[in-house]
């Protein structure tokens, strides 16, 4: 499989790489102090012309699929997470609207990528995580109205959306795949509560805590067919899943890239530190390991783009990456020593942000589990 780009590729690269290095670099720190701002992010990115990098031309997306979704991530990731992470949210509503709704959606989908709407993903609940199924969250009718009420952890830009893309059981009982629907709401409606959580890493990302109490909302905020939201939902988590490999292959790459600059510059007993031998030998090895990181997310977003299934693949990027992330970072701050321990330090910053790529989107045990099903007995 050839891992050569595009034209178009190379040029969404170029422009999203010159906005990461001028501005996202700029910016990271105030993010990380502040926990907010990942809406300037997406705002940024909208009036660019680049949020829409993998959305279908006919709904006013570049078309240029989960490639550039991959190089996006990892871009904007090596200099902040918390950016990553801001782009990625978008993505991942934007990846259900178009999965569930279809054209139905196509207004909020158009509305998305040009950011005239800053969408917040309600999906994980605290009794809820990897398995949607087990959805608590209920959207019950009353007249012509729904009544949603329920809690949702870690929603990504609740803090600063303007929407939520919400998952919720319309019928049925908790475990059963039929029943749950997509919502499209409005964020600052009666009853529903909003608190930031002071989260470790990817910080500015909005990542909130999130109430339902007797939110009455209209029947048609139902996106797609009602009750028929699982399958759409679950493609395009498993989509998300290798996004954020993208991410975590950026916040490795960038914390090398510290990593090799600190050790060609810093000198200790009359020599650089890039000529130890140790420390040479432990950046070959993270740079190999980074740049097997990205052909693996690379692997499985070129297979997504094929209309190939590849949720093992995305799995295997998204823990080989998270993986790789946490040991380069950690690599970063031995090189740095008492420097690299500063708060607000890039390398700590990262270090930070890379535990989160262990555990956000699937930790790394249900990565095991479902690369694992490959060779386990076929009931």
């Amino acid at each position: 499989m050839m891992f050569s780009l595009s034209k178009e590729l190379e040029e969404y690269r170029a422009k999203i790489r010159e906005y990461a290095q001028k501005t996202v670099r700029e910016y990271a720190k105030q993010m990380d102090e502040t926990n907010d701002g990942g809406d300037k992010i997406v705002k940024d990115l909208g009036e660019m012309g680049l949020l829409g990098m993998k959305q279908p031309t006919k709904y006013g997306g570049l078309g240029l699929g989960e490639m550039a979704f991959a190089i996006a991530t990892e871009e904007l990731g090596a200099e902040s997470g918390g950016a990553s992470h801001s782009l990625h949210t978008q993505q991942n509503a934007l990846q259900l609207l178009v999965s569930v709704g279809g054209d139905s959606a196509q207004e909020w989908i158009e509305k998305g990528i040009k950011a005239k709407e800053v969408y917040a993903v309600a999906l994980t609940e605290p009794q809820a995580g990897s398995d949607l199924g087990a959805l608590q969250t209920t959207a019950k009718p009353d007249g012509n109205e729904l009544v949603l009420n329920g809690e949702k952890i870690f929603t990504s830009a609740a803090s600063f959306s303007t929407k939520m893309v919400v998952l919720a059981r319309t019928s049925g009982n908790p475990g059963d795949r039929q029943g749950i629907s997509l919502l499209l709401i409005d964020s600052k409606l009666p009853g529903i509560e909003i608190h930031k959580l002071d989260i470790m890493g990817i910080r500015g990302a909005g990542v909130s805590y999130v109430k339902f109490n007797n939110v009455r909302i209209p029947k048609d905020s139902i996106i797609g067919k009602e009750g028929d939201a699982y399958r759409g939902a679950l493609k395009a988590l498993m989509v998300s899943r290798n996004g954020y490999a993208g991410i975590a292959v950026g916040i490795a790459r960038g914390a090398l890239e510290e990593a090799i600059s600190r050790a060609q510059s810093r000198k200790q007993f009359g020599k650089a530190l890039i000529e130890q031998e140790w420390i040479s030998f432990n950046l070959a090895d993270a740079y190999i390991k980074v740049e097997a990181a990205r052909l693996l997310t690379w692997r499985a977003a070129q297979l997504f783009d094929n209309d190939y299934e590849a949720t093992t693949e995305a799995s295997m990027a998204k823990y080989y990456a998270a993986v790789t992330a946490t040991e380069v970072t950690r690599l970063a701050l031995h090189i740095f020593g008492g420097h690299g321990l500063n708060r607000g330090s890039k390398v700590e910053r990262l270090y930070r942000d890379a535990k989160i790529m262990e555990i956000a989107e699937g930790t790394n045990e249900m990565q095991l589990v479902a690369v694992s099903r490959l060779f386990q007995p076929k009931k």
